[in-house]
């Protein structure tokens, strides 16, 4: 019988998935940066981006650096995904900004699949 703690430490490499994220936000007052890696040996088809909740001005989700054109420019109750292609191979970094918010309650799901 194999040694229950290896694989218990196996079982937790393999679940912690570093190609998805969750941001739950209700601080307003800085940005948020978020890094999704691909993992080597899994095919990726998307990338999503899920946003839910609320906030009382806009807010933007800009990819790749703060100087980007935001992909999305929210305010108000939201309920939006997002998605494009993405086939690996590069890590693929969002980027949460407060823009004129300053106060609400969002949650960002990221995810490569």
């Amino acid at each position: 019988m194999k040694n229950p703690v290896f694989i218990l430490l196996l079982v937790l490499l393999v679940s912690c998935g570093k190609d998805d994220e969750t941001l739950h936000i209700t601080d307003f007052t800085e940005s948020k940066t978020v890094y999704l890696e691909p993992y080597d040996n899994l095919s990726y088809a998307m990338m999503n981006i899920w946003v839910k909740g609320y906030v009382n001005d806009t807010v933007l989700v800009k990819l790749h650096s703060k100087k980007s054109e935001p992909i999305l420019k929210l305010s108000g109750h939201i309920d939006v995904r997002w998605y494009t292609d993405y086939y690996g191979g590069r890590n693929k970094i969002v980027i949460f900004e407060p823009y004129k918010a300053t106060e609400g309650n969002l949650e960002l799901k990221m995810q490569l699949n």
